[in-house]
């Protein structure tokens, strides 16, 4: 008899929501800048320019105030974020390349992040900065253009975008905190990179309705 195959973000999710439900603390929730209800139930959490709800039992990750189901990533970046425990402060921002644990995944970041902001919400200007201050950012002026993102409370991500001159042609990268493994697993902070760029394009964590 053959089992039926279990969809990995599912494990993930399920497995998240265990560890956060077995380490629930409210002074450790705070310090990630979450908020645990006064019953022990619910969790808020902002992120960019979101709040997230999220229902302990049964299980579930809500996006405010419409209390929309969100995607199965967020589902699953959501706990995994709120189950860090003693994250280390950032002190700089570094490419992809710049982690050893990354490597073997760094043709997909530049295609599934960098490239993808190159080609989309990073190739205007005008469209860039617009969507980056829709998000929460404060982008600075001249070139690069750089935007600080708030993606959790304690997980801040750069965007870098450069205009390009004769000989060089416009870039763009994302830029990882050097803690960003004190807060959770590196294909976390892919797919969260991911989803950064995804809401530049102006897509919300709210689930696709079928059809």
């Amino acid at each position: 008899m053959r089992l039926p195959k279990q969809d990995h973000y599912e494990r993930a999710r399920d497995a998240a929501a265990r560890r956060l439900k077995d380490g629930l603390d409210a002074d450790r929730l705070a310090r990630l800048g979450a908020e645990l209800s006064a019953d022990g139930r619910v969790v808020t959490l902002p992120s960019l320019c979101w709040r997230f709800e999220v229902r302990l039992d049964p299980f579930a990750v809500l996006l405010l105030p419409g209390r929309q189901e969100v995607s199965s990533v967020w589902q699953v970046l959501v706990p995994d974020y709120l189950n860090a425990r003693a994250p280390a402060p950032p002190r700089t921002f570094l490419s992809f390349a710049d982690f050893p644990e990354g490597r073997g995944y760094e043709s997909a970041f530049e295609g599934r992040v960098n490239q993808r902001l190159g080609r989309g919400a990073g190739r205007e200007r005008a469209t860039l900065l617009q969507a980056a201050r829709r998000l929460g950012a404060v982008p600075t002026e001249g070139d690069p253009i750089r935007c600080m993102f708030r993606f959790f409370p304690l997980l801040e991500v750069q965007v870098v975008c450069y205009a390009g001159e004769e000989d060089l042609p416009p870039s763009c990268g994302v830029l990882l905190p050097d803690n960003l493994l004190t807060l959770f697993s590196m294909e976390d902070g892919i797919v969260a990179a991911e989803r950064l760029v995804a809401a530049l394009e102006g897509k919300t964590p709210a689930a696709r309705k079928p059809g």
